[in-house]
This record gives structure tokens, C-alpha cells and sequence, in this order.
């Protein structure tokens, strides 16, 4: 009898822990358009979507739409805020480690992926009616490679995109692309620049603000090309690649350095999170709390700072 019990007491706790550990179901839209580039997509919170703003997230080598929501959490932030998420997600057969192809002309040149990606944010756009004006983009090592791709294609879309442990545009292309786990290739301002420009030679708009967050004991996408990142994306939207607003102890954490860089008319369109002692992973911060959020995974790291929570708050979307 006291087996019993204490059977029924164990399968209790264990339904309990894992009905609080459940995953977030998302949606697959399986007819949004053209989809040159083979990709699935998914999403989250998409009833009456008409007028909100969106966040696109792009996973990294290995993961799946599913495994980087499991790490971010940015659902929960989309329910308590209000927004829409749409999840890209590569297919085995293009990329046998699911990594995006960031390094593949044919992908990167408003063609391939990157054009799949155009046609999701079109059918989010024109089917969806979301605020075309509050487009974001989110993405982990090749996701966030990928997210580099979108603005550089497609910068009249895109409001402000978040890249976490990427290398700047057209860093390598083709087999070069091996080397990156090697030397840091380092090039000028203005060589990285115009790189990004030569995509849209005859765009005079602006660029989307940019978002940079690395940890400075990565040790599979080198530290140093956060600087090269910078250095892309502050000469685009003219800016000096010097921070004009630093910050090392951002919100209190010594662990999170922020740095600003605003171009001639005072506005902030690079942000850089320098993470201490933090590797190849994305910052959380477990818990319940308001600014809490994040799972203990492979590649995540409680360091008491939900990354996902602060670049919301970049994006302009936490209420």
C-alpha cells in the first residue's frame, strides 16, 4: 500500500514537472508564397495579427524552430506583449547540419533562402495586414548570418534585427566559408559597407538598426567578429564604429556590457552586448519574473540576464 502511494506520489511530481516544462506548440504555414529556397515556416500568435508588429527568428546550426523557442522563450513575450512570431526553418536535404545558407551565392542574392524569407515577411505583410513599419529580425549564429542577409537584401522591410554570435555579410562565400572557424578575416569600415550596399545599389533609404550580442569566450564563431560586425553596420548607416554611450554594468549585471553608436543625428542604429565569460550560447535568465525567461540548454547560459526580454525591449515591443 505504501508503494502505491508512493508510486502515484512520484508519477504526480513527475506529470507536474513535466506539464510546466511543456513546449510551446507552434503553427506550420505551409502555403505562404514562392519558396525558392526550400524552407519550412512556423509561427506563433497569429490570430487577428492585423497592425502588430512581428519578430522573425531564425534558429542556428542543429536546431529546429521548436529548439530555439525552447531556449529563447520569446512566446511568452509575443502572449504577454501582443506580437506575432514566425519561425524560418531549414530542411535537412538543403543543409545537412540545418544550418542556414548564409555563405551560398545562391541564397544570398535576393534569390534562394533569402527570397523564401522576402516571400514570408510579403505573405505576413499583405495576408497577415501586420504593421509593415514594425518588422524584426532575430537570429542565432547562421541565423543570425542569415538575419544579416535580409537586411542587406531587403532593408526598406526591416525595422531593427538582432544578430547573436554571427559574422558580418559576404564574410566568405562558397567553400570559403570552412575558413571561418580559423582567422578572423578583418577588412576596413567601408570594405565591410560596401559590401552591404552593393546588394541595392540604388536604394537611397535607411538601414535597419542593428543589434550585435556575442560572448567573449566564444570559442565557434570567433569573439573578434563582433567587431567586424560593427564595423559593417555603423559605416552603413554612418556612423563612427567608435560607441558614443557605454555601459558596463548594464542593468546591474557585470556580466553585460552595452555599447551604443549613433550616427550624425543622434541616433543609436548599431547596439553592441559584449557578454563576460560567456561562450558559444544565449544568455537567460530562468524564472517567472517580469524581465525573466530563457532554458537551461546546450546552447544557453544563466548569467540572470533573459537576453530575449532586453532586445524586446530594443525592439520597442515589452508594454
Amino acid at each position: 500500500m505504501k508503494n502505491n502511494k508512493l508510486y502515484f506520489l512520484l508519477l504526480s511530481i513527475a506529470l507536474f514537472t513535466f506539464s510546466n516544462a511543456q513546449t510551446v506548440e507552434l503553427n506550420e504555414i505551409e502555403n505562404f508564397g514562392k519558396n525558392p529556397g526550400n524552407l519550412r515556416l512556423f509561427s506563433f500568435n497569429t490570430k487577428n495579427a492585423s497592425n502588430k508588429s512581428i519578430v522573425f527568428v531564425l534558429h542556428g546550426c542543429s536546431q529546429t524552430a521548436q529548439k530555439i523557442e525552447e531556449i529563447c522563450e520569446w512566446a511568452t513575450l509575443a502572449q504577454k506583449n501582443d506580437f506575432v512570431l514566425m519561425y524560418p526553418q531549414q530542411r535537412m536535404i538543403n543543409n545537412p547540419s540545418l544550418c542556414f545558407n548564409w555563405f551560398l551565392d545562391a541564397d544570398i542574392n535576393h534569390n534562394g533562402e533569402c527570397q523564401s524569407i522576402y516571400n514570408m515577411m510579403r505573405y505576413a505583410v499583405d495576408t497577415l495586414k501586420i504593421d509593415s513599419t514594425r518588422i524584426y529580425f532575430y537570429g542565432l549564429s547562421a541565423g543570425a548570418c542569415m538575419v544579416q542577409v535580409m537586411c542587406a537584401n531587403y532593408p526598406w522591410l526591416i525595422n531593427t534585427a538582432a544578430t547573436l554570435a554571427g559574422v558580418p555579410f559576404k564574410t566568405h562565400i562558397g567553400v570559403d566559408a570552412f575558413k571561418f572557424l580559423g582567422k578572423v578575416k578583418r577588412q576596413t569600415p567601408d570594405e565591410w559597407g560596401q559590401l552591404v550596399r552593393n546588394q541595392t545599389i540604388f536604394y537611397k533609404g535607411t538601414f535597419p538598426k542593428i543589434i550585435v550580442m556575442q560572448g567573449n569566450e566564444d570559442k565557434i564563431v570567433d569573439f573578434e567578429y563582433s567587431n567586424e560586425v560593427i564595423k559593417q553596420w555603423t559605416n552603413v548607416s554612418q556612423c563612427s564604429d567608435t560607441a558614443t554611450n557605454q555601459n558596463l554594468n548594464y542593468k546591474g549585471n557585470s556580466f553585460v556590457h552595452r555599447s551604443e553608436y549613433e550616427n550624425n543625428q543622434k541616433e543609436v542604429k548599431v547596439i553592441f552586448y559584449k557578454i563576460m565569460g560567456l561562450g558559444h550560447q544565449v544568455p537567460i535568465n530562468e524564472g517567472k519574473g517580469y524581465n525573466q525567461g530563457g532554458r537551461k540548454k546546450m546552447f544557453s547560459k544563466d548569467i540572470s540576464f533573459f537576453s530575449t526580454f532586453y532586445i524586446a525591449n530594443d525592439f520597442n515591443l515589452i508594454k
